[in-house]
């Protein structure tokens, strides 16, 4: 008489995968079916414009709390909350959990992959930790650069030293010297300094329950003083969707002294940089529609992406086509 196999439940099979993680050592290079579930549900459930602020970034958030709303009983999420209790440290507000982070990086490291190969501009990953911040801004380095003046935070470069090792031409030398590649604007604590002005402090008003709020009169079609964001995602939507329309009525088209140009942000870059894995010459590479993970246990993961079509009323100028759900917040003068 054959003997009949037991089903595992869908919260076991979880639980076995989580164990295997945690004696693997948390390993982010392992794939879980349980954690691709969970990115695959991210990616296809969201896109430009879809997030609670709207305006034309794509918000891939894969904080516990929005995981959650997606799979509300999942035990390993669960875990992580628990994890996420133990508190942070004082400096840097790192989580006293090494499980909590390296689960956040899975997701991050992946997620940079999905929106270099893809080609993708303005996308905003969010994590539930990190050790360099929990936000990342994907787009031009040159753009990001912009941004980075506002709000602090971090634009990742290439070194010389490390282009030099990887054998870079001095054609894509120069490409990452005037920010002309795809890459990612690391949040770090840019929250507690927004926002920064270079080139001088602008005018301030202390309020007693909101503190400084501060007046935009360049950037922003809002004028008037407002009241800081903290919710980083929000105020970097709304940053680059005021920098976006400034480029549309012919703002900031003066060359610098490098003879550079802040571009008008792409949707979609027809290249992006592979650091490590070509040799001289080779660094920029074509990107694709479908994204595609070769995974440590020998399966594949792939995920097509079709992105919106922009209406024709909106021309060269996508942005329009996704205008913010919520503004900046402004203080009574």
């Amino acid at each position: 008489m054959k003997k009949q196999s037991k089903s595992i439940s869908p919260q076991d099979k979880v639980l076995k995968e989580m164990k295997k993680w945690q004696m693997n050592n948390c390993c982010m290079l392992d794939d879980y079916d349980t954690l691709w579930k969970m990115f695959r549900a991210v990616v296809t459930s969201s896109c430009y414009g879809t997030s609670e602020f709207g305006g034309p970034v794509w918000l891939l958030d894969f904080s516990l709390a929005n995981l959650k709303k997606l799979f509300p009983d999942n035990p390993w999420l669960e875990a992580m909350e628990k994890e996420w209790e133990k508190g942070k440290y004082g400096y840097g507000n790192i989580p006293k959990s090494e499980q909590l982070i390296k689960f956040s990086e899975w997701f991050e490291y992946r997620s940079e992959h999905f929106v270099n190969w893809l080609g993708l501009g303005n996308v905003i990953v969010k994590q539930e930790t990190g050790y360099q911040g929990n936000i990342s801004l994907y787009g031009l380095g040159l753009f990001l650069d912009v941004v980075q003046s506002l709000t602090d935070g971090k634009v990742f470069r290439p070194s010389t030293e490390s282009m030099i090792k990887w054998n870079f031409s001095l054609q894509e030398s120069d490409a990452v010297r005037r920010g002309n590649f795809l890459t990612r604007l690391i949040s770090g604590d840019m929250v507690k300094k927004f926002p920064i002005f270079m080139g001088g402090i602008r005018p301030c008003r202390s309020d007693n329950i909101h503190g400084e709020c501060y007046r935009l009169e360049h950037f922003s079609l809002t004028k008037g003083f407002v009241i800081p964001e903290t919710q980083q995602e929000k105020f970097l939507m709304l940053i680059v969707n005021d920098l976006m329309e400034c480029k549309a009525q012919g703002y900031g088209n003066k060359a610098d002294r490098d003879g550079n140009v802040v571009p008008y942000p792409k949707m979609k870059f027809e290249q992006y940089l592979d650091c490590a894995h070509y040799g001289c010459g080779h660094h920029f590479r074509q990107t694709d529609e479908t994204f595609r993970w070769e995974r440590s246990d020998g399966d594949c993961e792939k995920i097509t992406i079709n992105l919106p079509k922009i209406d024709s009323q909106y021309g060269e100028f996508w942005h329009r086509q996704f205008p913010p759900k919520q503004n900046w917040r402004e203080l009574d003068e």
